[in-house]
């Protein structure tokens, strides 16, 4: 069981972003996370759009993260990559590009999975 922050974890099954920050070496490429809420950030951590999201729980799952790319952190571009998280900075750890499956399959269509990976992936410097 991978346990996500609540606001993290509604914009990955409500198909809002693709990526989660988890702690450093934690995960690898091609690994299959069992996905559950870990309870509210602090309202300071998140943007505001989304500090509503810390009251309310997700919808029931299950929820399941293939891990599709993993790369640290550091590397994404801080004023590119801000539009593809829910939080108001970047931690430090990985970001994991996770395809999201729910009990009715897929969050996101193929190709709408496809333009959010290509989104975060300009985001990377390097």
């Amino acid at each position: 069981m991978t346990t996500i922050p609540t606001p993290d974890l509604r914009a990955l099954i409500g198909g809002e972003t693709v990526i989660a920050f988890v702690p450093r070496h934690t995960v690898d490429e091609g690994d299959e996370l069992e996905l559950d809420a870990g309870g509210p950030r602090q309202p300071e951590e998140v943007k505001a759009a989304y500090v509503r999201w810390n009251a309310d729980p997700p919808p029931p799952g299950p929820w399941t993260g293939i891990v599709v790319a993993l790369v640290p952190s550091a590397v994404l571009d801080a004023e590119a990559g801000s539009p593809r998280h829910v939080l108001d900075h970047v931690p430090d750890g990985d970001i994991a590009v996770l395809r999201v499956y729910g009990p009715d399959g897929p969050v996101l269509s193929d190709e709408a999975f496809a333009a959010r990976r290509k989104s975060v992936e300009g985001a990377i410097e390097g």
